[in-house]
């Protein structure tokens, strides 16, 4: 895969999440992808195959972090090597609660490409410096709490 075809998918990729069409997201993904969180407060996960990654992002969509701000803008930087792509996702968004604005790097991800679509997904996200910058930290920690 060419690098100008990697990047038009992560940027097809940064559009679907900052309009939650986590359908979307999903289709550039081969059918045995494998999807990794490796941080995350209940412990790291690797999802295998697109049912599994399907149902995380079914779960995202109802994540205590989602419903307390709203996405306007997500852009990238990438860096090539291969057929491994690191992104830098940087999001500009609004609490909902306040309505005041937040710029943040929200991840970082390490993305593995076959010939079309993509075979691996390692995402680091920022989910804690997500939430301060949007002042939402404390109900972020209550709703693991809850868990």
């Amino acid at each position: 895969m060419t690098e100008a075809k990697k990047n038009q998918i992560i940027t097809e990729l940064a559009e679907a999440l900052q309009d939650r069409d986590f359908s979307k997201f999903i289709s550039y993904f081969e059918e045995n992808a494998a999807f990794e969180i490796p941080f995350r407060a209940n412990g790291g996960i690797i999802l295998k195959g697109l049912p599994e990654i399907k149902k995380h992002f079914e779960q995202v969509a109802t994540d205590s972090l989602t419903t307390l701000i709203r996405i306007e803008e997500v852009v990238t930087k990438c860096y090539h090597s291969d057929e491994t792509v690191i992104v830098e996702y940087f999001t500009k968004g609004r609490v909902l609660s306040t309505g005041e604005t937040f710029y943040i790097q929200s991840s970082i991800a390490l993305v593995r490409f076959g010939e079309s679509q993509i075979t691996y997904y390692k995402d680091i996200p920022n989910t804690l410096g997500i939430a301060k910058k949007a002042g939402v930290l404390d109900q972020l920690a209550a709703s693991w709490k809850e868990e």
